[in-house]
């Protein structure tokens, strides 16, 4: 089993990468990167926070994540894990006075690889030790630093079926849990059980992002769902709304 604190010496190379990457995404090599980050509505601040960073020349280990943003997980102990997200292709019909046209290319493959044998973890574990009564949690790293960015204490999970039932433990105490969720187009599933088992002969179609908010309010004391505009999530509200509208839609003062 994997321990939850990685050894002095694996936390000292994740370090070392880390910053590595860090560095390497100030350069001409990182400029690709840099501008997709600026893409999601991140801020410099918020990069050089999150430490984030790009993989041009990998360490040794790392060779399969070259060319890959690398998002690290940093906690008060330092660094206790590493996740590497794919770079997408900019659109060459990308047209900017349309704003439905994309900016880039979908990403064929998986977006995210973590290291061999990580288990999963909370993201942005400092924002729990703020003094607000409350605390957001997103799925995915991105929404989570964008929420932090907007001012809201806020940590990330790797999805609904990654959730270990000893994390309901860090969110006692608080007056609200503001789960904000994705409000994903209706997708139809084949051979849906859910859908079979109402009578239907085909999947009615299930909006995936407010079935695991749900999934996971189930599971946390005090939680609250906060769904986003149709075909949003916590970024793309943001970078459409501006930071404002999201702690306005979660009702809070800051």
């Amino acid at each position: 089993m994997t321990s939850l604190v990685p050894s002095n010496s694996s936390k000292s190379f994740m370090g070392e990468a880390m910053e590595t990457y860090y560095q390497t995404l100030k350069t001409e090599a990182g400029s690709a990167a840099v501008e997709y980050l600026k893409s999601r509505a991140l801020s410099g601040a918020s990069g050089q926070s999150f430490r984030l960073g790009y993989v041009a020349n990998p360490l040794p280990g790392h060779e399969q994540y070259t060319g890959m943003l690398c998002v690290p997980y940093i906690t008060r102990s330092g660094v206790v894990t590493l996740r590497f997200r794919a770079l997408p292709d900019p659109n060459p019909e990308h047209d900017p006075s349309d704003p439905e046209s994309a900016e880039y290319l979908p990403i064929m493959g998986p977006k995210y690889k973590s290291v061999p044998g990580e288990m999963p973890r909370l993201y942005n574990t400092p924002d729990l030790d703020r003094r607000e009564p409350f605390v957001c949690i997103t799925e995915g790293e991105f929404d989570a630093m964008i929420a932090h960015q907007a001012g809201l204490p806020a940590v990330a999970i790797p999805g609904v079926n990654g959730w270990s039932d000893w994390w309901g433990r860090c969110f006692k105490g608080y007056e609200a849990v503001y789960i904000l969720s994705d409000n994903d187009p209706l997708k139809k599933k084949v051979n849906c059980r859910p859908c079979a088992d109402e009578g239907l002969q085909e999947c009615k179609g299930h909006n995936v992002g407010a079935e695991s908010a749900e999934k996971l309010a189930a599971k946390i004391t005090n939680a609250r769902v906060v769904m986003m505009p149709p075909g949003h999530d916590v970024n793309s509200f943001v970078k459409a709304e501006g930071p404002d509208a999201l702690v306005a839609k979660i009702g809070v003062k800051l």
